[in-house]
């Protein structure tokens, strides 16, 4: 079920780099920080989604506060208290097993916020799939099955399954399939339903008053009728999660698009780094870096080495007053051949913020406060 780090893709691996570093220096980290990304990553499915929906990416190391989890490389054992014939923890991992602190969860693709899902204190769901959850047992022949595809199904919840498609783990209580979710909500926004019952003859008192018939008058929209439905086993709800739940994709889809254009508008315009401050820059392996634009005079460069993982270029800009933003691009060639261009402005807080100047264009486009 796992992956070479090297083999996602390259947005995805700077999104969990950056998102990790961001939290270095900050309480969040409590005791972490050395911390980085595991060589390995787990891909992520859901029902409705070809292909690989997320990766989960393991955080490693941490040299104080809390109990190391453990990246179990198979799934329950046999023999043990649960009355299923499987333990409550994953097996012994062996030699080769990691101390893993968190996880980052990263979306691949716009289906879904950036980082929908992290922690630095909790075991990564590939992993607590595999222990036991309250109200799941496994089926008979399945317990310590490997499991070979993680899905994540809800803000909180996963599943796993083996090689054959049969369910054999669970984080969280997997939804139930709704029917009747009209597939626009947004016809429903703001649209206030009403009803009023009226009893068809004067009641003095409450004698015989659980008796009382009523004529029911309502007014505005109608209301969608709801129910859920319980699929006939895990086949079955993966065929029918993308139907059940469509709106509600749709709508986290919407929700999401405002925050990935930011990230766009980043990658093309540059991140902002205000006169006498400094940035983090996480990098994905040592790399050879050239900086260069307006802005490289005005900012000094380092790189920052990471016990264990990949090192941070340092930036840091003069405490000056600029007259405009001034651009710097940064470089970074990786040892497996990977390139990526990270580009970045130095602006003080005098500069105007209503315009970006557009080098592509030779021009000025105006952005939201």
């Amino acid at each position: 079920m796992r992956m070479s780090i090297k083999d996602v893709p390259l947005p995805v691996r700077r999104l969990a780099a950056q998102h990790l570093e961001s939290l270095r220096g900050t309480e969040l980290m409590n005791g972490m920080e050395d911390a980085r990304l595991a060589d390995t990553v787990v891909p992520i499915h859901r029902p409705d989604i070809d292909g690989v929906a997320y990766y989960e990416f393991a955080v490693m190391g941490g040299r104080g506060g809390g109990t190391a989890l453990r990246l179990a490389t198979r799934g329950l054992a046999k023999g043990g208290d649960c009355g299923c014939g499987g333990k409550d923890t994953p097996t012994a991992p062996g030699a080769g097993a990691m101390a893993a602190r968190g996880f980052v969860v990263v979306t691949n693709g716009r289906h879904d916020l950036p980082i929908p899902h992290w922690s630095l204190d909790q075991a990564p769901p590939s992993v607590a799939v595999m222990q036991r959850q309250e109200g799941f047992c496994p089926k008979e022949g399945e317990v310590g099955a490997e499991p070979a595809r993680l899905y994540r199904l809800d803000a909180l919840a996963y599943a796993a399954e083996d090689a054959n498609g049969r369910l054999v783990g669970q984080l969280g209580q997997i939804p139930s399939l709704i029917v009747g979710l009209p597939h626009r909500l947004e016809r429903y926004a703001g649209a206030i339903s009403g009803a009023i019952a009226i009893p068809f003859g004067e009641q003095r008192t409450d004698e015989g008053a659980e008796n009382a018939r009523h004529e029911v008058k309502t007014s505005g929209p109608d209301a969608p009728q709801l129910a859920t439905a319980e699929p006939d086993g895990w086949a079955e709800f993966k065929k029918r999660y993308a139907d059940a739940f469509g709106p509600m994709l749709d709508h986290l889809r919407d929700r999401a698009a405002r925050v990935w254009e930011i990230e766009e508008a980043v990658a093309r315009f540059g991140e902002g780094i205000l006169a006498g401050t400094t940035h983090r820059v996480a990098l994905l392996d040592e790399a050879k870096l050239e900086i260069t634009g307006e802005g490289a005079r005005h900012v000094r460069a380092s790189v920052e080495e990471s016990p264990g993982g990949a090192p941070v270029l340092v930036l840091t800009a003069s405490p000056l007053s600029l007259p405009q933003e001034l651009d710097l691009q940064v470089a970074a060639s990786y040892a497996d051949g990977t390139k990526e261009m990270l580009r970045f402005f130095v602006v003080s807080r005098d500069v105007p913020s209503n315009t970006k100047a557009d080098r592509s264009r030779d021009g000025l486009i105006e952005c939201e406060e």
